[in-house]
């Protein structure tokens, strides 16, 4: 592999390194094109040759050439995190790693069919499902309400102006305005009917059940951090934000105010309870095929609505059942809220058709610029320019 003169290469001398069976010398991974890039790193579609003569393909995600001492480290805490997650059948798996030097390198599961949220707004689009706005939010996108990318990962202070995200009027296709997950759409999206749609939430609960036993936090659930593989099996994937454990977050960093539960907002204390709330926004975005959560509301609005007992609205065919789920593990208090181990024995009784296709379903808010373009975050309440 071609190593880039901007690169500083630096050793990390870990007894870890040395001697783990992840890692590979770099001469076996051959890079190609890039397939995503956000502020801190990006993804190439890489070949990698293993033991006795064959090739197989991964996903290579490597830190920018700009890379801080910080980002590093917490590039190789996410490593050591997948290799702690293990091999489940809906969690994407680490295959391999290169850490001794700079450019560090996680090879991942390859997913060539890409991330759920896309597969999802795919399926609106072929449906020709036309978006319908009320009044009242015509009226808020013209007085400049966020874009969704500025909504995605945001800071949590209430005393900021909202973000008013720049829309880019020239395109709508989300897959080239958005490149900052960590996979693609290299063949086709699946065909989803009813069938595949029933089995989605019990496919990315049971891996969530996976992390939930292995003492893993997720801290970022929602269907743009699930992938799909060549044979349509649902992945979790995105463990940047991982810990073990119940965890309290203490450092500067965006975070997907919209997929969090009440303790992650007001308290920054994150567990798999955290990960239900989450889950169940999931389970909304799986209903309305990828619609956005709070699309009627700013950054600054959300907390407050949910302060007030307020929850995400029924999608228009959902189950009863399906919502009755959603508003359980949207329950104020985490302890109230179900594990995934009690969700998927849930969902494996049911066994119902969760959603209905035929209807109209609300806004996904296609005009966005990169969710990661932020230029400032928070820290313990006080606004900090990065």
């Amino acid at each position: 592999m071609e190593e880039s003169p901007l690169y500083v290469h630096k050793e990390f001398q870990t007894d870890e390194v040395a001697t783990d069976h992840w890692e590979i010398a770099r001469s076996r991974v051959h890079l190609g094109a890039l397939i995503g890039s956000g502020a801190f790193g990006r993804v190439h579609a890489a070949h990698l040759d293993m033991p006795g003569g064959e090739t197989i393909t991964v996903a290579a995600k490597m830190l920018c050439d700009t890379a801080t001492e910080e980002e590093m480290q917490d590039f190789l805490r996410e490593i050591a995190m997948l290799k702690h997650v293990g091999s489940h059948k809906h969690v994407i798996r680490l295959i391999a790693c290169c850490t001794r030097r700079s450019p560090l390198i996680a090879l991942l599961e390859h997913a060539p069919r890409g991330d759920l949220l896309t597969l999802l707004r795919a399926a609106r689009g072929r449906r020709n499902i036309e978006v319908q706005k009320t009044t009242e939010e015509s009226e808020r996108s013209v007085n400049g309400r966020p874009s969704e990318a500025d909504t995605e990962y945001t800071n949590l202070s209430d005393s900021d102006p909202p973000l008013y995200g720049n829309f880019d009027e020239k395109s709508n296709d989300s897959t080239i305005q958005r490149k900052t997950n960590d996979h693609y759409v290299a063949e086709p999206a699946l065909q989803l009917d009813s069938t595949i749609m029933r089995d989605y939430a019990l496919q990315v609960a049971l891996g969530m059940r996976h992390l939930e036993d292995r003492g893993i936090t997720h801290r970022d659930l929602a269907a743009r951090n699930i992938l799909v593989d060549g044979a349509g099996v649902l992945k979790v994937a995105d463990f940047g934000l991982s810990r073990s454990g119940v965890y309290v977050h203490t450092r500067s960093r965006p975070v997907p105010l919209r997929w969090l539960a009440p303790e992650a907002i007001y308290s920054s204390s994150y567990c798999s309870a955290s990960d239900v709330w989450a889950f169940a926004v999931l389970l909304w975005e799986i209903a309305t095929l990828g619609g956005f959560p709070y699309a009627e509301l700013s950054n600054q609005e959300v907390p407050q609505y949910l302060t007030e007992g307020r929850r995400l609205p029924k999608p228009a065919r959902a189950s009863p059942s399906l919502y009755q789920l959603m508003i359980v593990c949207w329950s104020e208090n985490p302890q109230d809220r179900p594990t995934f181990a009690e969700i998927v024995d849930k969902l494996t009784v049911q066994q119902q058709l969760y959603v209905d296709l035929d209807c109209v379903f609300p806004p996904i808010e296609d005009n966005f610029t990169n969710p990661t373009d932020y230029n400032f975050t928070i820290f313990n309440g006080v606004h900090v320019d990065r």
